[in-house]
């Protein structure tokens, strides 16, 4: 693990932040925090997706309210995620630490080492800023110390290019009262998947059961690698069977899908999502050369594939994550 001089603008304690580089204005001091990875260098040929741990700031164990955010990194990005940090396995640090991995090795690109961390939010648009405000009356809860991580991946390969490097940040925009309703997060992953070269629209589905009542998905986007076709989401009753007729979430873009908002789709009690990753490889692709050349789970986009679902909904009862 490596210690790096992250600038965050700790609004909410009361400490100027930004520094020289800014991809994105920090909010005023009066109106949120913001999350900063200065620019770090990805050379042709390689994959960086590095792990940044930072501590909410305020008063020590005060409600800190979220109701609006602001997402932007450098073109060519992969994705970036925001967790919360819970069961540290071979992943963890202290704020200000980054945990550097590359090009498929290191900590930062074992999913399982963040199995029960819960998604906060999420882009996959390189190049712009997205801004993201909640619905009326729904915020994202924190505490002020509690730990997060941002996980940003930049692909400067065959699939991907990302010429100037890595960089992101977050906006995080916080509210005055407690809202009427607490937002929840479901992040689920379908690990059981194998495209081999010459597949043509070979299909995985999968879902996630939750012990919710009464709740409605707002916001919801997926992700796969260069090999997918299609990506779609629908909800599914108590004993896993889809409800709706059509999907009401689909992707056929994979470097950068797009985020689906105001949403208003009910989820039956005791029901959850489901979602399905379409693949097709080139007859002279090749994943893992000791295994047929075949492309299974994994991080690494260049040799490997994934079939993620981030679903946003309120009100909260837990934030459930599948693997």
């Amino acid at each position: 693990m490596s210690r790096l001089m992250v600038v965050v603008a700790l609004a909410l304690a009361g400490c100027g932040g930004g520094g020289a580089e800014q991809l994105l204005d920090p909010p005023a001091t009066s109106e949120g925090f913001q999350l900063n990875v200065p620019s770090f260098e990805v050379a042709a040929g390689d994959e960086v997706q590095n792990c940044y741990f930072f501590a909410v700031p305020g008063t020590p164990g005060s409600d800190v309210w979220v109701d609006h955010f602001k997402l932007a990194a450098n073109l060519g990005t992969h994705h970036l995620n925001i967790f919360r940090v819970k069961t540290v396995v071979d992943l963890g640090g202290k704020p200000g630490d980054v945990v550097l991995s590359k090009n498929g090795m290191g900590p930062c690109f074992k999913s399982s080492n963040w199995a029960d961390w819960p998604i906060v939010a999420n882009t996959q648009d390189g190049g712009q800023t997205i801004d993201w405000p909640l619905p009326a009356g729904v915020g994202q809860k924190f505490t002020a110390g509690e730990l997060l991580m941002l996980q940003i991946h930049f692909v400067n390969a065959t699939t991907q290019m990302s010429p100037a490097g890595g960089r992101g940040a977050v906006n995080f925009y916080t509210m005055k009262a407690a809202p009427a309703m607490e937002m929840g997060t479901i992040f689920a992953t379908n690990q059981n998947i194998r495209v081999c070269p010459g597949d043509t629209n070979r299909t995985y589905e999968t879902h996630c059961k939750t012990p919710l009542s009464g709740a409605t998905i707002f916001a919801a986007n997926g992700h796969f690698h260069s090999r997918g076709n299609q990506f779609t989401m629908n909800v599914v009753d108590a004993q896993g069977a889809d409800t709706l007729t059509a999907p009401f979430y689909t992707s056929t873009t994979w470097d950068e899908p797009p985020m689906a908002r105001d949403l208003a789709i009910q989820i039956p009690d005791g029901g959850g999502v489901s979602w399905t990753c379409s693949f097709s490889a080139d007859a002279s692709a090749c994943g893992n050369p000791s295994d047929s050349c075949c492309f299974t789970f994994g991080g690494k986009v260049e040799t490997q594939e994934h079939c993620n679902a981030f679903v946003y909904y309120y009100p909260k009862v837990a934030d459930y994550s599948c693997f």
